[in-house]
């Protein structure tokens, strides 16, 4: 999985329609060879096994950085989609979270590190080669 940096502490305002869309670019981007995800040999790339592995980093780092409503937020999900019983996919979840109960700076956070995972996905934020995710 990508590292994901500290995200800037500015206000830059995201757009989740933008951002969601990226997501869906993503999953459908022809990774290299050498890829940690398979590259050209794998199958079409698996959206929900990779929202899970994402859940679940997201969850632990929050967890361990001691962000309670971040953890309790991303956790609620993480179970959803374990369990196949998210009604939304994960691009439909980015779009609302405007929309979420919570505060402004942990919905920043939260956009912030989603919005770096997606675009490590789409290429254009890797650090070294054979990384997508």
């Amino acid at each position: 999985m990508a590292r994901l940096r500290t995200p800037p502490t500015g206000n830059a305002k995201v757009d989740l329609p933008d951002l969601a869309a990226s997501w869906l670019q993503g999953l459908n981007t022809t990774h290299d060879a050498g890829c940690g995800c398979g590259g050209l040999f794998a199958p079409a790339l698996n959206a929900r096994i990779i929202e899970e592995d994402f859940l679940d980093y997201l969850f632990a780092r929050y967890e361990r950085e001691q962000r309670a409503s971040l953890t309790a937020f991303v956790d609620a999900r993480r179970k959803d989609v374990t369990r196949g019983v998210a009604p939304n996919t994960f691009e439909r979840w980015i779009v609302s979270l405007n929309d979420v109960a919570l505060n402004d700076a942990d919905r920043a956070r939260l956009v912030a590190d989603i919005a770096t995972f997606v675009e490590s996905m789409a290429g254009g934020a890797r650090q070294r080669p054979g990384v997508c995710y």
